[in-house]
């Protein structure tokens, strides 16, 4: 099996307070709520995140794998599966959580826990699909060691998110995904409760079309993540 893991979260708001004051009609000079605003906005982008399956603002991930590669003939329940999308004898790997910024190692772990990185010279990064690879150079197989451990034996580790750092991150992002996360923002601050007694509080459907083209869809590994 493998494992998605946040090594560096992401601190980057893609709205600011002053945005989100201006979207939601609130006086500027008004700071009384500029925490609880600034939390809601951080829980808009997380969702945001949750949702479409990918990495806005600057982040760093490790995805580890047990083994490489990954055989198809493994006996598969009904359902759908996301993940790591390897096939029998590939040589490339999906990462999950686009938008893929660079990576920064491959490493293999033997049974006694002690890392080898295979050389970055044996495989070239994609950041041009929508879903970045790793992707093996020509005459060029997968590390392999005389006993790997049994479970995450391979890992990868990367830089995803819109940009290339920090400083860049917000404004690189979508206009239409920025505009997602104050929709949500907004629904979030004038909707503090689950439910009352005149309505539900239904996240719009509005929201869900704009969020929709930013959506991952993988349907075809059976790596959970």
């Amino acid at each position: 099996m493998s494992g998605l893991t946040t090594q560096t979260a992401w601190i980057t708001n893609v709205v600011s307070i002053a945005d989100f004051k201006a979207f939601a009609r609130i006086d500027s000079s008004d700071s009384t709520e500029n925490t609880l605003i600034e939390s809601l906005v951080f829980l808009a982008q997380d969702m945001a995140e949750q949702y479409t399956g990918r990495a806005i603002t600057y982040q760093i991930q490790q995805l580890f794998l047990d083994r490489l590669p990954f055989y198809a003939d493994e006996k598969l329940q009904e359902g759908v599966y996301t993940g790591a999308d390897l096939q029998a004898n590939s040589n490339y790997i999906v990462l999950p959580k686009p938008n893929l910024i660079s990576v920064d190692h491959v490493k293999y772990y033997d049974n006694d826990n002690s890392a080898s990185t295979f050389a970055s010279s044996n495989y070239y990064v994609d950041t041009s699909s929508q879903q970045g690879r790793v992707v093996l150079k020509n005459g060029v197989s997968w590390p392999t060691a005389s006993e790997l451990r049994n479970a995450n034996a391979y890992e990868i580790q990367y830089k995803a998110g819109y940009g290339t750092s920090n400083s860049d991150t917000a404004a690189s992002t979508p206009k239409l995904l920025t505009h997602a996360i104050k929709v949500l923002a907004l629904h979030l601050y004038e909707n503090r409760e689950v439910a009352t007694s005149m309505s539900v509080n239904m996240i719009p459907k509005t929201l869900g079309m704009l969020l929709e083209p930013f959506k991952i869809k993988r349907i075809n590994t059976p790596l959970g993540i």
